[in-house]
């Protein structure tokens, strides 16, 4: 059985945290999507869920990272994962999070 471990997410970035290594460069960043709907007594319900993003400078990214900047609309392809990390406070933590096999920047349509 083939098993699949896949994520696509369009929305507004909010954070971004750009990283230099010797060999590239990486880019954390905050995604917010948001899911749109009509609750039972007819008003518009707005549900956001923020992602966050992993990416690696390389192919299917977006030429220059810097390009990466609040407010503007990303387009991620990637998987998920789950890591566990120790914050300052010396406590375990976990966080999930997308890495991004593709990413693009998209204009906006409004």
């Amino acid at each position: 059985m083939e098993q699949i471990n896949r994520i696509e997410i369009k929305g507004k970035i909010g954070n971004v945290r750009i990283t230099d290594f010797e060999d590239g460069q990486s880019a954390n960043l905050s995604v917010a999507t948001n899911y749109i709907y009509k609750s039972r007594d007819g008003n518009a319900v707005i549900e956001t869920m923020w992602f966050n993003v992993c990416a690696w400078k390389g192919r299917n990214m977006p030429e220059d990272f810097k390009l990466l900047q609040k407010g503007k609309t990303v387009h991620v392809t990637g998987r998920m994962r789950e890591r566990e990390f120790t914050g300052a406070d010396g406590a375990v933590k976990k966080i999930t999070e997308v890495i991004a096999s593709r990413m693009e920047i998209v204009e906006d349509e409004d």
